[in-house]
Parts: C-alpha cells; sequence; structure tokens
C-alpha cells in the first residue's frame, strides 16, 4: 500500500520543526466540533496514552529507588 502526500491544511496553527521532522497543527479537524465531541475525543486520547504514562511514571520511581 502506498503512502500518499497527506491533503494539505487549510488553518495552520503551528508549523515547525523537531529535528528533521516538520510538524504542521492545524484546526481544520477541530473547527466544527461540539463540546460533546471534544469531550470524547480527549477521553479517547487519554485511554490511548494512560498506559505509556503509568508505565514511565513506574519506571521512574523504580530508577529513583535503585539509585
Amino acid at each position: 500500500m502506498a503512502i500518499g502526500k497527506p491533503p494539505e491544511p487549510k488553518n495552520v496553527a503551528r508549523d515547525f520543526y523537531i529535528g528533521n521532522t516538520r510538524v504542521i497543527i492545524a484546526t481544520d479537524y477541530c473547527e466544527d466540533k461540539t463540546p460533546e465531541d471534544v469531550e470524547r475525543i480527549l477521553a479517547r486520547i487519554a485511554a490511548n496514552v494512560m498506559p505509556e504514562l503509568v508505565a514511565a511514571e513506574l519506571k521512574r520511581r523504580e530508577d529513583t529507588q535503585a539509585g
């Protein structure tokens, strides 16, 4: 499966680089969202990142106690 070029964003909020990677943050996706949509999106993001955050904190605590 070939990966094509992503669509050009219309409303760019931030455009910057992290190393060699260009990061474009656009508000196109967000403009027509209701408060309920936003809550569902934030809940989904939290569910996806929480395990990684917990694992990182547990590792930090282990490293602190071991050192």
